[in-house]
This record gives C-alpha cells, sequence and structure tokens, in this order.
C-alpha cells in the first residue's frame, strides 16, 4: 500500500480512537469522580478519600479517566499554574519513591528524580498546592504491587498520602492489584465503594442490553465522523454472540477489535465494516494477542 493510502487510514483509525462512547458503567464512574473531586474541595484540610477502579485490561479504564480529566479542564481550564487533574501512569516494580518521581514528572518538573523519597514527597505535596489540583488519577496501580517489604509498604504510602489532606486519589488497574488493597485494611478504611469495571456477561440480561447498545453506538459513531460511509448492519444473535465471545465482555476489547476490523474495511475501500473484516481482524489481533483461542467468526462465513 502506497504512503498517501497509509496515511489515509492512519488518520481514519486515529480519528476512530477519539471516541468516546459514555456507556453507564463509565458515566457512573465519572459521577464518582467527580463525588471525589467536589468532597475533597469539602474536607480541605481533613483526610481525603481515595477509589479504586479495577477491571481486566482493555476495559476503557483509561479511557475513561482522561475524558474526566477532560470534562473538568472544560469546566476549570488549565493554565500554566492550574492543572485541576493530573493522571499518572506507572511502570513495571514501581516503587514509592519512583511513584513520587512519576508525579512530578507529570508536573513537568525538570529534577524530578533527585533527592530521596522524603524530599520527593514534600515536593509533590508542594506541587499539589501550587498548581491547585483537585484529583490525581494513579494509572496502572498494580505496577506498585512489587517490590513491597514488611517495613516500605506501598499501601501504608498511599494511605498517608491521603491522611496529609491534600487530595483525594483514584486508584486505577488491572485485578492484580486487588491483593494490595486486600492487604491493607487501614487503606481500604479510607477508600470510597470499588467502582470496579466488570465483564459484561451474556447470561444476564442487562449486561446483554449494555453490550448491545455499546456496539450499537460505537457501528453509529463510525458512521457519524465520517470514518465509514454505511453502518455494518451486524447486529444478529449469532454476531453479537461472536462479538462478545473474543472480547470476553469487556468493552474496551470490542473497541480494539472494531478499530483493528475498521483499519482492513479502509484497506479494501469497503464502504462498511463486513463479517469478513471481523473475522481477519480476530485472527491478527485477538488470536495473535490470545485474547481468545478460537475465532468464532470463521464459521459464520462458511
Amino acid at each position: 500500500m502506497s504512503a498517501a493510502a497509509n496515511k489515509r487510514v492512519a488518520d481514519i483509525v486515529a480519528s476512530f480512537r477519539q471516541i468516546f462512547i459514555p456507556y453507564p458503567r463509565h458515566v457512573e464512574f465519572h459521577s464518582r469522580c467527580d463525588y471525589l473531586v467536589q468532597l475533597g474541595q469539602a474536607t480541605k484540610g481533613a483526610p481525603q478519600k481515595g477509589m479504586r477502579v479495577l477491571a481486566p485490561s482493555g476495559s476503557g479504564k483509561t479511557t475513561a479517566a482522561r475524558a474526566f480529566a477532560e470534562r473538568i479542564e472544560h469546566r476549570s481550564p488549565p493554565t500554566g499554574d492550574f492543572k485541576p487533574v493530573l493522571i499518572v501512569s506507572l511502570d513495571r516494580a514501581t516503587t514509592v519513591k519512583k511513584l513520587f518521581s512519576s508525579i512530578l514528572a507529570e508536573f513537568g518538573d525538570g529534577f524530578s528524580d533527585r533527592g530521596t523519597e522524603q524530599t520527593l514527597r514534600k515536593r509533590v505535596l508542594s506541587c499539589f498546592g501550587h498548581y491547585g489540583t483537585q484529583l490525581l488519577i494513579i494509572d496502572e496501580v498494580q505496577h506498585l504491587n512489587f517490590r513491597s517489604t514488611a517495613t516500605n509498604d506501598v499501601t501504608d504510602s498511599l494511605k498517608s498520602l491521603l491522611d496529609t489532606g491534600v487530595i483525594p486519589i483514584v486508584f486505577i488497574g488491572t485485578e492484580d492489584a486487588e491483593g494490595m488493597f486486600k492487604r491493607n485494611l487501614q487503606l481500604n478504611g479510607r477508600l470510597l465503594p470499588p467502582c470496579d469495571f466488570l465483564p459484561l456477561r451474556a447470561t444476564v440480561a442487562e449486561d446483554a442490553a449494555l453490550f448491545t447498545s455499546y456496539w450499537r453506538r460505537l457501528d453509529q459513531e463510525m458512521v457519524q465522523r465520517g470514518l465509514i460511509r454505511r453502518p455494518s448492519g451486524l447486529e444478529g444473535v449469532e454476531f453479537l454472540g461472536a462479538l462478545h465471545k473474543v472480547s470476553a465482555g469487556v468493552i474496551g476489547r470490542v473497541s480494539r477489535l472494531t478499530e483493528a476490523a475498521l483499519e482492513i474495511a479502509c484497506r479494501r475501500s469497503a464502504d462498511r465494516i463486513e463479517l469478513y473484516d471481523f473475522m481477519v481482524a480476530t485472527e491478527r489481533w485477538a488470536l495473535a494477542q490470545n485474547f481468545v483461542e478460537s475465532n468464532p467468526f470463521r464459521s459464520m462465513l462458511k
């Protein structure tokens, strides 16, 4: 494919990634985050609350967090000295010191990796005040679950950060982080009820309706944004069952699989995504990434 054609497809896929479908669980997440911000402002100086959001990889946690940050920034536009929401994504084996360093780096601190753990902590707290930050979102929090010892438990440091009374915290991660929270009941006592994103179950009517609604809105949104000319028309029970099997009921994986199918459809200049595109997308993306062991779309084409 020519460079020009690649550019055209890349632009379409980039636009697809801007789509955010506010399905009910994301709406609830935004509402709880907003409440956490409001509660934090009303109790400034007193120990703050946190909230955990755990879900399988690809559930749309990070996308939902960024959408919330954009919503707050639209309400209170950030400036050079005002950052209402700070999102920090952690690397593997992140220590407490590395956490503080990562927060400082997000604030643009050119010396974020210099200093002791206590020095970095003081600078972090100072930045929260200086930039008027109202909510800290720690993404990939499961990576804090490494290299903890009895004398340096990361959960104790997180609890202490909430106790400063400076800022509420949302902890986002995979189910691997659950043990970290269970290990420290004192930290759990400082958290709101969990806002975990559980996979949608095909056998539960409400979940099945949410799953179908999400796919339909995504299909419509692609047409409305001009990414493809016609809706796919794929709404049958067999198709939805196959889509659920490949995605395991994880909404973010529906989007990722659809993105792969959209690319395939665009490369063959189709005016809509067809079953063939989902079959190939499953082969190239879901099977290759070990999300699924077989391709349910293949038998539908016979």
